[in-house]
């Protein structure tokens, strides 16, 4: 049995709780966005589409026991669109897009790009992308607070009418300070 499975990071409480500030504000002048609700908000390190779970965990585990580059401190900042797609910024040092190539090569992913973003709404209509653009440009001022990620999951994902993300499995993620302490 396949599910549509992604692997992702999820911002944490006070980087969740600044960006619902301003989507909050945002969603007053941009009615016609659909938001994101924000238990959906993450930022994905690699989309799979239709992929077996345990094969997929089991690829991920084998993966960890050879090491992955230590976690940096992360910040959501500015906005931006793909067409009628809404997004917050992602400020990274390359370890993020490191560790998003490693996870793409072992889970055999065949699109490798990585644009580190939180998707926060999508437009639908003639005019989405013009939609889309104006309301990014009352969060392009966004710059969240700094945190490093302590893990990364297996999720899989709902679409329909009542769309939902599963987490399937988490994996923890050691800073640098976590490898300086031995």
């Amino acid at each position: 049995m396949t599910d549509r499975l992604f692997v992702a990071l999820w911002p944490d409480p006070g980087a969740r709780a600044a960006l619902r500030e301003e989507v909050d504000a945002a969603q007053l002048t941009h009615p016609n966005v659909r938001w994101q609700a924000e238990p959906r908000w993450h930022i994905t390190l690699a989309f799979l589409g239709d992929a077996e779970p345990v094969r997929t965990a089991d690829r991920i585990e084998e993966l960890t026991h050879r090491g992955l580059p230590p976690a940096q401190a992360i910040r959501l900042t500015g906005a931006g669109t793909f067409g009628p797609i809404l997004w917050v910024g992602v400020e990274h040092s390359t370890w993020l897009a490191d560790l998003a190539a490693l996870l793409q090569r072992r889970l055999h992913v065949v699109d490798r790009r990585f644009r580190a973003h939180v998707t926060v709404g999508r437009t639908r209509g003639p005019d989405a992308a013009r939609l889309a653009r104006t309301a990014a440009a009352s969060l392009a001022g966004h710059d969240g607070p700094a945190w490093t990620p302590r893990g990364f999951t297996l999720v899989s994902s709902v679409n329909g009418p009542k769309p939902a993300y599963h987490v399937l499995r988490t994996w923890p993620l050691a800073g640098d300070e976590d490898r300086s302490r031995g």
